[in-house]
């Protein structure tokens, strides 16, 4: 029979399962109490930044659109003192009394109420609306609309003033923005200090409750079973192909040797999975790839992060197929810009036999390429094959011999990328095919429509001048009708060359229709615009066509879209309009849609001497 005080100890006494679930529990407590410290921590001081960086964010912004709304203003009054017409001026003081003032004094009434704490923005705020007072004190006294009466002179001296008025405003702006910059970088010191703080805290209490879990597994385990559970787990993983972390291998016996193995193949699974993932993630970035260019340096930076100490290099055929050049970036100093220069497709011997090309110190090949000969370092040369026809090569070179393995994840990257390129390019041929007209070479109705769009909302947004001129060939039917129809199409041709002859790169030339052409003049009054036209004109003019024996003569329209309203529809008829009225008054001169109604007393002409 057991004494009571022996059976009271055997009771108290714990097993091995007794005491990890005592262990366990402790490990819970104390890992459950960090937890929540940290998550209230962190949720405090998410809290404290979102709050502080909701309320910068909403004085920055105001900011910004303070600053933008007084760049407008003074734009507008700099605006008013140009030569604009009566119509225009009439514009301005309506966009400044009913929009942009009120603008600005509402965002001055919504920083005054973000910011009512610090005085010295308060001050600068007051500042600010006192410039904004002496403008409108100064446009009160009519100085604005008496510019165009008094002359350069006067006009000056109101610019000069109204830039001494301005320019304050502005840099106590840039005071602001920039005080409230200073501020919210020394609030997120003090944040990011705070949060390091409580980071400290919650490490240094997650290392302690791992410290004495790792105690108690020591004391409640020995050597061998661990071992081999961890070990039995890991081999586990590697045979169902699940990635896993190496063991921490411990003793020289034969399961120390199995853990070596073991770990030697994740490690080897390990960079697997990472090469396919680079190439899955590779594939998938070549399907979105928008354009030839992007998927070449997409290629470029798939090759250099698979190969590292390797460079690549994108070779393909010029659009006529006869000169080789590269599609991707290299050093300026290197000699490939001499190797290059001038060469042909067949210089490189991957795209010459549509096959792999190595070069190398220690090879000596019987054909030497000459693009890779001589140079100092290991090359292989793989050659863009799409449906039989090579459109270029990729060239990877290395100060290391490439090994078999390195090539073929070259070949499959390049395999991969030759029919995203093919398919690229065929769109972009369909894309130019369909946004151009093939005779001319101009952009047709389609794409001169949708220019023509973004040209005007540009010059809308700005308030700057957009001029339309459009322009039809004289007497067109009888060309075809004498000379034939393939001599239209030649005497259209040249007129499309003459016109893109006489723009600036920032103009816009389309074929409208038939024998019509519109051409639009970005920053460009009516004065300019007739200039423009008759360089066109007299250029057009200037065209033989071998086989037409007449001249060749256009008549021009002009309208301006500030004069017709800020409407595209509106410049566009009435640029045709004046059109009409040029050919009415004989053709081969320029008629101004604001003054064509009555072609023989105001029309505006530029005739070539004779109707």
């Amino acid at each position: 029979m057991t004494p009571p005080l022996l059976a009271a100890r055997s009771r108290l006494r714990l097993g091995v399962g007794g005491k990890l679930g005592v262990s366990v529990g402790v490990l819970t407590v104390i890992i459950a109490f960090v937890a929540i410290l940290g998550v209230v921590s962190l949720s405090r001081a998410s809290a404290d930044l979102n709050h502080l960086y909701e309320h910068n964010l909403r004085i920055v912004q105001v900011e910004a659109d303070l600053a933008d709304a007084i760049h407008d203003l003074d734009g507008s009054a700099k605006a008013s003192l140009g030569s604009v017409t009566s119509r225009q001026k009439s514009a301005i003081r309506f966009q400044q009394d009913d929009v942009l003032t009120p603008r600005v004094h509402s965002l001055l009434a919504r920083l005054r109420v973000l910011q009512h704490e610090e005085p010295d923005r308060l001050a600068r705020l007051d500042r600010i609306s006192g410039g904004i007072t002496k403008y409108l004190a100064l446009r009160q006294t009519g100085a604005y609309d008496a510019v165009g009466d008094q002359g350069p002179q006067m006009r000056a001296a109101v610019a000069t003033r109204t830039d001494q008025i301005f320019e304050p405003i502005s840099r106590e702006i840039d005071a602001l923005r920039s005080a409230e910059q200073q501020q919210a970088v020394q609030a997120k010191k003090a944040d990011d200090a705070r949060f390091d703080q409580v980071k400290r805290i919650l490490l240094g209490s997650v290392g302690l409750s791992m410290l004495v879990g790792a105690l108690v597994v020591l004391l409640l385990s020995r050597n061998i079973v661990p071992r081999i559970r961890r070990y039995s787990k890991l081999a586990t993983e590697i045979a169902a192909g699940q990635s896993s972390d190496t063991l921490a291998v411990s003793g020289t016996d034969e399961i120390a040797v199995l853990g070596a193995a073991l770990n030697e193949m994740t490690e080897q699974r390990r960079l697997v999975d990472g090469r396919e993932s680079r190439q899955r993630e590779f594939v998938d970035a070549l399907q979105v790839t928008f354009s030839e260019q992007e998927a070449h340096e997409l290629i470029q930076r798939h090759l250099h992060r698979s190969l590292p100490g390797s460079s690549a290099l994108i070779l393909q055929r010029n659009n006529s197929a006869n000169r080789l050049q590269a599609a991707t970036a290299f050093s300026l100093d290197s000699d490939m810009v001499s190797r290059l220069q001038g060469a042909e497709p067949r210089a490189c011997l991957a795209v010459r036999f549509a096959r792999p090309h190595r070069e190398g110190p220690t090879l000596d090949p019987l054909l030497a390429c000459a693009v890779c000969t001589g140079r100092q370092l290991t090359s292989i040369c793989e050659p863009l094959l799409v449906g039989g026809e090579v459109i270029g090569s990729v060239l990877v070179e290395n100060e290391h011999t490439l090994d078999e393995d390195q090539h073929s994840r070259i070949k499959t990257s390049v395999g991969q990328a030759a029919p995203v390129l093919a398919n690229l390019r065929s769109l972009a041929l369909a894309e130019f095919r369909a946004n151009n007209d093939s005779l001319t070479g101009l952009p047709n109705k389609r794409a001169t429509d949708d220019t023509m769009k973004r040209m005007v909302a540009q010059a809308t947004r700005s308030i700057t001048p957009l001029t339309a001129v459009m322009l039809d060939l004289d007497h067109f039917k009888q060309i075809n009708d004498h000379f034939g129809h393939s001599k239209g199409d030649e005497v259209l041709a040249a007129v499309g060359a003459a016109l893109k002859s006489c723009l600036r790169d920032s103009d816009f030339a389309g074929r409208f229709g038939g024998e019509e052409f519109l051409v639009l003049l970005p920053d460009t009054g009516v004065d300019g615009a007739l200039q423009v036209a008759e360089k066109m004109r007299l250029a057009v003019a200037s065209i033989k066509v071998p086989g037409v024996e007449r001249a060749i003569t256009v008549s021009l329209g002009i309208a301006d879209l500030l004069e017709q309203g800020g409407n595209a529809s509106s410049m566009v008829r009435e640029a045709d309009r004046a059109l009409y009225s040029a050919k009415t008054a004989g053709r081969n001169r320029t008629v101004v849609a604001r003054l064509a109604g009555d072609v023989d007393a105001e029309a505006v002409e530029i005739a070539a001497g004779a109707a």
